[in-house]
C-alpha cells in the first residue's frame, strides 16, 4: 500500500509537471498564429479524448503517464491544406520557433517561482527557538543560558523559530557580542550577552551554532507509529507515546535515538519510560 501511494503520488505530481511544461508549448504556440492539432498528456494509446476550439484541438490522455506532448501543424509530419500552411510550425520564422520551444521549461521555471512563493506567504513550519542546556565553559553558558530558555529577539530583532535566531546571529558575524532576550520557563525575561569572539572568520561558514553552546530543546521523542508483531507492540508502546526516560535517565530526542539502536538480541531487553495521556507507564522491549 504504501509503494502504491508513493507510485500514484509521484505520477500526480509529474502530471502536474507535464500539463504546465505543455501548457507554455501550447499557449506560445497559439500566439505565434501555429494550429494546434493535439494536446496530449501521457504517451501511447489515446484513451479519452475531445475536440475544443475554433481549430478543434483534440485534448487526449493518453495510456502512457510518463510525459506528454502538443502536436502542431507541421508540413514535415504529413500533408496539410493549402489554407493552413501559413499557419504550419515549419513555416514559421526562426524566432517564433524558438519560443515555443522554449515555453515549456520557461512554464516549469515559473511554475517553480509560483510554488515556492505560495509556500513562503502562507508559512513553513519552523523549530521554535528553544533551548537546551549548554555545555560548560560555552559561551552560551557564560551568558547564562539555561535550560528551556525561548529565545524572543536577538539585539531587539524578534526572532520566531531556530532558522531565524541562526540567520541573525550569522547576520551579527561581524561583532564581539549580540543581545539575547530570553523567556524562561516561569515566563520572566532576561537579556544575556553572547560573545562571539569564539567564532573566526571561516568558521561562520559551517555549523557555528554548537560552537557557541545552542543546542535546540526539541523535547521527548514522540512515538508515531507502532509496527504489529514487533517488540515495541509487544510491550504495549502505541502511537502518540512520548518516550520521557531510559533505563531511569531522562531523554533528549537525540539521546534516545542513539540508545534505541539495539544491534545485538541480548541487549533489547531495556526498560522504557513512556507518557500517555498525561500518565508514566513502563515498558519491555
Amino acid at each position: 500500500m504504501d509503494v502504491l501511494t508513493k507510485a500514484l503520488a509521484f505520477l500526480f505530481v509529474l502530471g502536474i509537471l507535464v500539463i504546465f511544461h505543455e501548457l507554455g508549448h501550447y499557449i506560445v504556440a497559439r500566439w505565434c498564429g501555429v494550429k494546434v492539432l493535439r494536446f496530449s498528456v501521457g504517451f501511447g494509446r489515446i484513451i479519452w479524448s475531445r475536440g475544443f476550439g475554433r481549430d478543434r484541438t483534440e485534448w487526449a490522455i493518453s495510456s502512457v503517464p510518463l510525459g506528454g506532448y502538443v502536436k502542431m501543424l507541421d508540413e514535415r509530419e504529413g500533408p496539410v491544406a493549402e489554407a493552413d500552411l501559413p499557419r504550419a510550425f515549419n513555416r514559421q520564422h526562426v524566432a517564433k520557433r524558438i519560443a515555443i520551444v522554449a515555453a515549456g521549461p520557461i512554464a516549469n521555471l515559473l511554475l517553480a517561482v509560483l510554488l515556492f512563493a505560495g509556500t513562503y506567504m502562507s508559512g513553513i513550519p519552523g523549530q521554535r527557538p528553544l533551548l537546551a542546556a549548554p555545555p560548560q565553559a560555552s559561551p552560551a553558558a557564560q551568558a547564562g543560558v539555561e535550560d528551556r530558555d525561548l529565545v524572543v529577539a536577538v539585539d531587539g530583532t524578534p526572532v520566531k523559530s531556530w532558522q531565524d535566531l541562526r540567520w541573525r546571529l550569522l547576520h551579527a558575524s561581524g561583532a564581539t557580542s549580540v543581545t539575547l532576550d530570553v523567556e524562561r520557563p516561569d515566563g520572566s525575561h532576561a537579556n544575556l550577552a553572547l560573545s562571539l569572539s569564539s567564532i573566526a572568520g571561516t568558521e561562520w561558514e559551517g555549523n557555528f551554532m554548537p560552537e557557541l553552546g545552542l543546542r535546540v530543546d526539541m523535547g521527548p521523542p514522540l512515538i508515531d507509529e507502532v509496527i504489529a508483531d514487533k517488540p515495541g507492540a509487544r510491550a504495549g508502546l502505541k502511537a502518540g507515546d512520548r518516550i520521557v526516560a531510559f533505563r531511569g535517565r531522562r531523554q533528549d530526542k537525540r539521546e534516545a535515538r542513539r540508545r534505541s539502536r539495539l544491534p545485538h538480541p541480548a541487549q533489547r531487553n531495556r526498560t522504557r519510560c513512556v507518557h500517555r495521556d498525561r500518565r508514566r507507564r513502563a515498558g519491555r522491549a
